[in-house]
């Protein structure tokens, strides 16, 4: 079965290798970390290239990162070789989701709009760290914001749309949590 980029969910990059015999050091992209558990096979997608299908020998957790050994994956060298890699499963073994918990990839090219209805932009990226962050095209413009309550509203999957809270302080200039004297 031929398989491509719109077949699969990312659910994690490789950020590097553990030990000499090709473990690789995976970044999840999942608030469910345990699913890897589960995981028999995985997909490695690099630019450029068709996937590649391997088969899971071993999984092991390290504090935020998670370990896993590929069948196909024997050496270092290997390894390194997949480092930046992103590993995914076919969008139908993706796992369901508690409800107003979202996979980040199904949000982007929706409509963001603001807590008035006007439009803001389009959602093309959610950069991943301690707090992710939607970043948004504003007319050409990059318009980030905090992937939080305080910033984001009603996620509406039926009419693609992301509502933004507060957004006028965004397009403004104005400071994000704002300082002693903005009314709060």
């Amino acid at each position: 079965m031929a398989v491509n980029g719109e077949d699969l969910r990312v659910v994690g990059f490789v950020a590097g290798v553990h030990g000499l015999q090709g473990m690789l050091k995976v970044e999840p992209m999942s608030d469910f970390p345990e699913r890897f558990e589960a995981l028999s096979a995985v997909y490695v997608c690099r630019e450029n290239e068709p996937p590649l299908l391997c088969h899971v020998k071993r999984v092991r957790f390290s504090g935020a990162q998670v370990h896993i050994a590929l069948k196909e994956v024997t050496s270092r060298e290997d390894a390194e070789r997949l480092r930046g890699a992103e590993l995914c499963v076919l969008e139908q073994d993706t796992w369901r989701l508690p409800q107003d918990v979202y996979y980040a990839d199904s949000l982007l090219g929706f409509d963001a709009v603001g807590d008035d209805g006007t439009r803001i932009g389009m959602l093309k990226n959610i950069a991943r760290g301690a707090q992710d962050i939607l970043e948004i095209d504003h007319h050409g413009r990059e318009l980030l914001v905090p992937f939080v309550s305080e910033w984001v509203g009603k996620i509406e999957m039926g009419s693609r749309t992301i509502e933004i809270l507060n957004w006028r302080r965004l397009i403004e200039g104005e400071e994000i949590g704002g300082g002693p004297h903005d009314g709060h």
